[in-house]
C-alpha cells in the first residue's frame, strides 16, 4: 500500500521496536504511542529511538489517541499486556486496557477516515481446539486474555462492516528473540532458559517439558505486521507462526547445544490453572493470502538469544533469576 506515515501503538514493546526498525529502513515515517510499562526508552535501539516520533501515554486516553491518529495513513495497534501472566496477576487491568484501548483506536480511526488498521490479536483464542490451529475454526476462549482479544476481533469486524475500515487481525504464536530483556519474567521460555543457563542457574521447566509451542522469531513476527499493512486485503485474521512444533525439552536442548553443555532442568508442577499443552499454527492462509513466510529457524533464533544473553550479563546481572517470576503469581 502507499501508506507512509503510520501510527504504531506499543512501539517500544518487544514486537513493536523490532517491527519499527525495519519499517524505518523501508522509508516509513513512524509515530508511536507507548506508556513504557514494560521497559522504557533505554531498551530501544538508538536508530529507532532517534527516528521515531515518540508520544508517551495510554491507549485508554481517547483524546490522546485521537490526536495521534490524525493525519496518519494507517495504524498498527500493538498496545496491550503481552503475556498471559499479566492477565493472571491483574485480570481487571489486563482486560480493560485490551478492550478499552482497542475501542478507542477503532473510534479514532473511524473519525479520522483512516482506512487501514492492523492489530495484534493472539493465538490464545484457539486454545481448547485440536492443533494445528486454522483461521475460521470455532473458538471458545478459555481465559481472559483470549476472551478480550476475541472481543477485539469481533469489534473490528463490526467497524469494518459499518464504516468500511479494513482491519487485519494478527494472531502471533510464541514470539521470542534476542532483546526480550525489557520483559523480565514475562519473557518467552527460550529466553528464560538461556538466561538461566548463562548465569549458572538450573533452568526451570513447567510440567514434564513435553508441551509444545510454535516458536516464531520476533523479527519475523514484526515483519508479518508490515506485510499485512502493505497488502491489499479485506478484513480477516492471520496466524503468525511457523507451522513447526517444538517441545520445551527440545528448546532447552538447543540452548544447551549452543552453550556446549548438557543442561539438567528442574521440573516443577504447572503453576497456573489454564495452560496450553500444544500450540501449532496452520500457516496456509498466511502463506497463500498474505504472502508471508518466516525465515529464521528455531536453531538460529536460539543462537541469537544466547549471543545477546552473553552480551547482557554485565548490564542485567539478575537475568538468571527471571524464570522464577511465576512464584509471585496468585495461586490457581
Amino acid at each position: 500500500m502507499s501508506a507512509k506515515h503510520v501510527l504504531v501503538t506499543g512501539g517500544a514493546g518487544f514486537i513493536g521496536r523490532n517491527m519499527i526498525r525495519r519499517m524505518v529502513q523501508d522509508g516509513y515515517e513512524i509515530t508511536s504511542l507507548d506508556n513504557y510499562k514494560i521497559g522504557g526508552k533505554e531498551f530501544l535501539p538508538q536508530d529507532v529511538r532517534e527516528t521515531v516520533n515518540w508520544v508517551e501515554g495510554d491507549s485508554r486516553d481517547y483524546r490522546l489517541v485521537a490526536e495521534a491518529v490524525k493525519g496518519k495513513d494507517a495504524v498498527i495497534h500493538l498496545a496491550a499486556p503481552s503475556s498471559f501472566l499479566m492477565y493472571e496477576e491483574d485480570p481487571v487491568d489486563g482486560a480493560h486496557v485490551t478492550t478499552h484501548g482497542f475501542l478507542n483506536i477503532l473510534e479514532a480511526v473511524r473519525r479520522s477516515d483512516v482506512e487501514k488498521l492492523v492489530y495484534a490479536s493472539t493465538s490464545a483464542v484457539y486454545e481448547g481446539n485440536p492443533v494445528p490451529y486454522v483461521e475460521g475454526m470455532e473458538i471458545k476462549p478459555p481465559d481472559l486474555k483470549a476472551l478480550s482479544k476475541k472481543w477485539n476481533e469481533e469489534a473490528a469486524r463490526q467497524y469494518s462492516e459499518r464504516y468500511g475500515i479494513k482491519a487485519i487481525g494478527m494472531r502471533p504464536f510464541s514470539v521470542y528473540g534476542h532483546d526480550e530483556f525489557s520483559k523480565g519474567g514475562y519473557a518467552n521460555v527460550i529466553s528464560l532458559f538461556a538466561w538461566a543457563a548463562l548465569n549458572g542457574v538450573r533452568p526451570v521447566v513447567w510440567g514434564d517439558g513435553n508441551q509444545t509451542r510454535d516458536f516464531i522469531y520476533v523479527e519475523d513476527a514484526g515483519y508479518a505486521f508490515q506485510v499485512a499493512l502493505e497488502a491489499d486485503l479485506e478484513t480477516q485474521e492471520f496466524n503468525v507462526g511457523t507451522g513447526i512444533e517444538t517441545t520445551f525439552n527440545e528448546a532447552l536442548a538447543l540452548v544447551g547445544a549452543e552453550l556446549g553443555v548438557e543442561l539438567e532442568p528442574e521440573y516443577v508442577p504447572v503453576p497456573i490453572a489454564i495452560y496450553a499443552e500444544r500450540l501449532l499454527a496452520d500457516t496456509t492462509r498466511a502463506r497463500e493470502v498474505l504472502g508471508f513466510e518466516p525465515r529464521i529457524s528455531v536453531r538460529e533464533g536460539v543462537r541469537r538469544v544466547v549471543e545477546a544473553g552473553r552480551e547482557a550479563k554485565r548490564q542485567w546481572p539478575d537475568l538468571g533469576s527471571m524464570q522464577m517470576y511465576f512464584e509471585t503469581l496468585p495461586k490457581a
